[in-house]
């Protein structure tokens, strides 16, 4: 975090962002400058320093950039007071003389009330001249310093920007592809106000300082301290509201793992495991290499007023499942752990340590009904595969259902199955066996998506008329023709009527012809 005097931003069409410092030649050779300077410091006062940190300002170099560098550096650093005299009681001593003397108003008696208590404390004129204002900020001596590279200096500059821009805003929303845990964890213990929600994903919502009454600053330091965590993942996206309060104008910021992850470095937590048991499973269960992909603590699922990180999720063609791990337990802690699960939609296995129970719960899960599994020592893979079974035939059939029931009319020329799973809620198998079973009047279906007849047939017509030329067209050039219509060729070739001929493995030296099986 930085001092607001020291944000510099850029401001366009109802949008803010910070100005980030790209690891350019110029932006490098100053963060390498800086560090040299600390370096070579010890024992330097801290104005020393920052005075030679002026010269690149006075080379041109922006002074956003060097200033906000050079405090991260100070932060690296440890500066002490070096003086062998205390000099809060030296000023005591000498304000007291100033008063039983008066004012010094010419330099000689300046110079006399410096003398006098100069043989008082028994230290030198030159001594107590260097020491009466040693405890100041500006004169501290660097003690040490650790170092940085300037990469990772520009990286943790664009951080601190993000994160004092924050301060401004009326409330953040985010997404992570992972680390919930330790987000939610972070969030609590910083008492950040935040709600859940799903909108084509799982995101939080937090109130941000401006939106509230008092401790803005405290507030705002806590939403900054949270960042980290949220970028400490592979896929993130950050969306917030600024109120910049020059002009009393909302603005919209957002940051987006694909473009801004560079910014930032590497931030990413390794996967962690609460208990052998877990890990041991998630080992064994990957050694299946089933058609289930494993991840642990996938996002949250919502339960009502709050929220349940579970231990793994289970995905498959779309369909995603739950699992929950009880190792120690009482009855009364497993039903609030019930009451909790009852609020969840998503469908969640509960896998229960035996050997650690107090109480055996045959009553409660006869009158709850839940998918409840008990081991001993480890997760028994059997009956976990029999329920994930069972779940994703539920899911399927239901899948069909929906889609079967759907009423849809198409227009659009091209058809994503991927775009209409999403939108749908299912997986893109049951968008694509249904468009198999039952393809749309005037489309055609293709591997990954629908096209409309007139937009196939003018692909073909197109690639059709360069055929007749030579008898053959360059893949390459085919490939530019289905693209301009939004069409991946090699997945339409076949429907279209023609095959590739290849000539090595070069793409380049590749062409196609008219298949003799053109219908």
């Amino acid at each position: 975090m930085l001092p607001s005097s020291l944000l510099t931003v850029w401001r366009r069409k109802g949008n803010i962002q910070p100005r980030f410092a790209r690891a350019s030649a110029d932006n490098l050779l100053v963060a390498k400058t800086l560090i040299e300077i600390y370096l070579q410091g010890a024992g330097e006062k801290k104005s020393a320093l920052k005075s030679t940190g002026e010269e690149l300002e006075d080379k041109g170099y922006d002074f956003h950039l060097v200033r906000g560098l050079s405090l991260l550096l100070d932060r690296r650093s440890i500066f002490k007071c070096t003086s062998q005299a205390n000099p809060l009681e030296l000023r005591r001593r000498l304000f007291q003389e100033t008063g039983k003397i008066g004012p010094a108003t010419s330099l000689k008696q300046r110079k006399t009330i410096i003398e006098k208590v100069s043989l008082e404390t028994k230290i030198s004129v030159q001594e107590l001249e260097e020491s009466m204002y040693a405890d100041l900020e500006s004169e501290l001596s660097l003690q040490s310093f650790e170092p940085i590279t300037p990469q990772e200096l520009l990286e943790k500059y664009n951080l601190s920007l993000a994160q004092t821009l924050l301060f401004d805003s009326t409330e953040l929303k985010f997404t992570v592809s992972g680390n919930w845990q330790n987000i939610f964890f972070k969030a609590k213990r910083l008492g950040l106000i935040y709600e859940a929600y799903k909108s084509n994903g799982f995101w939080v919502k937090i109130d941000g300082p401006a939106s509230l009454f008092k401790l803005t600053r405290r507030y705002g330091t806590a939403i900054a301290k949270l960042l980290p965590a949220i970028i400490a993942n592979s896929r993130w996206t950050v969306e917030a509201k600024i109120l910049w309060k020059f002009t009393n104008t909302l603005y919209d910021f957002k940051l987006e793992s694909w473009k801004h992850s560079p910014l930032f470095g590497p931030q990413r937590t390794a996967e962690t495991f609460d208990s052998f048991v877990e890990k041991n499973f998630a080992s064994r269960f990957k050694a299946l290499n089933s058609e289930w992909q494993l991840k642990r603590e996938p996002e949250p699922v919502i339960a009502g007023q709050q929220v349940i990180i579970p231990d793994f999720s289970f995905e498959r063609e779309g369909s995603k499942l739950y699992m929950e791990v009880v190792g120690f337990w009482t009855k009364e802690y497993l039903q609030r752990k019930v009451a909790k699960l009852k609020k969840v939609e998503e469908q969640i296995l509960v896998v229960v340590d035996e050997n650690l129970t107090c109480e055996r719960l045959t009553k409660l899960e006869k009158q709850n009904g839940l998918n409840i599994i008990y081991y001993r020592k480890e997760i028994p893979l059997p009956p976990v595969l029999r329920y994930l079974q069972d779940a994703y035939k539920h899911v399927r059939a239901r899948q069909r259902e929906l889609l079967r029931d759907l009423n849809v009319t198409f227009t659009e020329p091209l058809i994503n199955f991927d775009e209409f799973a999403d939108r749908t809620g299912v997986s893109i198998e049951a968008v694509r066996n249904l468009f198999g079973e039952k393809t749309p009047d005037d489309y055609v279906v293709l591997p990954n998506s629908l096209i409309r007849k007139d937009r196939f047939n003018q692909i073909r017509k197109q690639i059709d008329c360069e055929i007749k030329k030579t008898g053959k067209l360059p893949l390459t050039k085919a490939i530019e023709i289905a693209q301009k219509e939004g069409v991946e060729l090699t997945s339409a070739i076949e429907a279209l009527g023609y095959k590739i001929v290849w000539h090595g493995i070069d793409a380049a030296k590749a062409v196609i012809t008219k298949s003799k099986n053109k219908v």
